[in-house]
């Protein structure tokens, strides 16, 4: 019997399935209860100290249970010396040894690099797919830890396209109707391949027939501009790719983003985001700011705020920055927490107001959409519409494709009636 918890992004929950994988092929079963478990598995996140504080605690907590404990994930590189004062007796399997993992339970050890040989099988009691396509990074930012725990300044290591693609056709065959491609950074993906992110969704629409929707994971601003204008063009040319963005761009300040060690400008940014904008009528821009990064004054602040009211945002991941151990952010000249959290706040309030706005536009629409999955705390049903924009309904079927009619908004999501 095994049980797990998993924090952070969406390649940890891939990394899960692939660990969930080789326990199931040597006998263990899943359960519910940690109290039931024989392993107990955690896999960690290292992006924020507010996570790192809680996984930290559930290790502490887990290995009080006299069970089998493996930590897994970044925290096990980030913070090795802390976890083993907690549970000495865990075994640590870092990120790039978890396509082996089955291996490094019976004989301990760890991978020194995560080769991408190998991803997660899609799980046919589930319609999503989280498709791993790569890991590392091409930047070096200031604040970053995981270039530390998973690899990067430089270093990216690509999946198969075909690999890719026949997994993918696979679990269309098997019911799946979301692909999600992840990754630390997708927009480079193939760097180290001769071939790019928008080959892949290329072959993956040509060969793999079927009615499902694929969302792109983070796309880094730099990286982006090289195939914006290919993307953008398959994106077209297809019904079957979310109009979705993810684009980090951390700062509104030119002087920040510098500090940040980010090659790139706020203008390329801008750029990015109105060129999406009058290539699709509906089209959903996330971004990610740090709030209170080193040498960030209220003026470079008040950019951002400026930014994500300019550019009409759709959806503000806002992050307190938080020092993180090995990186340069962490040695400069911190700003106070009080500063911070004021920021935090006032940029979490300009989001919102700039979501509501941008949600009531669909008030009384009619548009296509697909059934992703149930509601927030478990309230009705959530379906996306064809930029992933989320919606709140009270019927349907997960996976099912359908019509909505918008009858609502809030700055979170709409509310629709199903008509079709």
């Amino acid at each position: 019997m095994y049980y797990i918890e998993t924090y952070g992004c969406w390649l940890n929950k891939a990394d899960s399935e692939l660990m969930e994988e080789d326990l199931r092929r040597i006998g263990y079963v899943k359960v519910n209860d940690p109290t039931q478990a024989d392993l107990i598995l955690i896999n960690t996140c290292a992006v924020r100290e507010d996570s790192e504080v809680r996984e930290l605690k559930a290790i502490e907590k887990y290995s009080k249970l006299g069970k089998k404990l493996v930590v897994a994930g970044c925290l096990t590189k980030a913070r090795p010396s802390e976890i083993m004062r907690l549970a000495p007796n865990a075994l640590l399997v870092n990120p790039s040894s978890v396509e082996n993992f089955a291996e490094t339970l019976r004989n301990g050890g760890n991978s020194s690099e995560r080769l991408m040989v190998r991803i997660p099988q899609h799980n046919e009691l589930s319609h999503i797919y989280v498709v791993p396509i790569q890991v590392g990074c091409l930047g070096n930012c200031s604040y970053c830890i995981i270039k530390y725990t998973r690899g990067g300044m430089g270093w990216v290591r690509s999946a198969d396209l075909n690999m890719v693609k026949e997994s993918i056709a696979k679990a269309v065959a098997g019911g799946a109707r979301e692909i999600y491609l992840t990754g630390q950074e997708i927009s480079a993906y193939g760097k180290d391949k001769g071939y790019d992110l928008v080959d892949l969704l290329e072959a993956v629409l040509r060969d793999v027939d079927g009615r499902y929707l694929i969302r792109l994971g983070m796309l880094e601003p730099l990286e982006l501009e090289g195939i914006i204008h290919r993307l953008i063009d398959v994106i077209k040319s297809d019904w079957r790719i979310y109009r979705f963005f993810h684009i980090p761009v951390q700062s509104g300040s030119d002087k920040v983003l510098r500090l940040m060690k980010r090659k790139y400008t706020v203008d390329l940014f801008k750029w990015e985001v109105e060129l999406i904008r009058r290539s699709f009528h509906n089209s959903f821009i996330a971004t990610d700011i740090i709030v209170g990064h080193p040498g960030e004054e209220d003026a470079d602040f008040q950019e951002s705020v400026r930014l994500v009211r300019e550019l009409s945002i759709d959806k503000v991941h806002v992050a307190r920055y938080s020092p993180r151990p090995f990186t340069e952010a962490a040695y400069m000249r911190q700003i106070p927490d009080h500063v911070k959290k004021q920021r935090s706040s006032l940029l979490s309030k300009v989001a919102l107001e700039v979501a509501y706005s941008r949600n009531l536009e669909y008030v009384g629409g009619t548009y296509e959409g697909l059934i992703s999955s149930i509601g927030f705390k478990g309230k009705g049903l959530m379906a996306r519409l064809m930029d992933y924009r989320p919606v709140i309904v009270n019927e349907g079927h997960l996976g099912s494709f359908v019509k909505i009619k918008i009858t609502g908004a809030s700055s979170i999501n709409l509310l629709g009636n199903v008509i079709e």
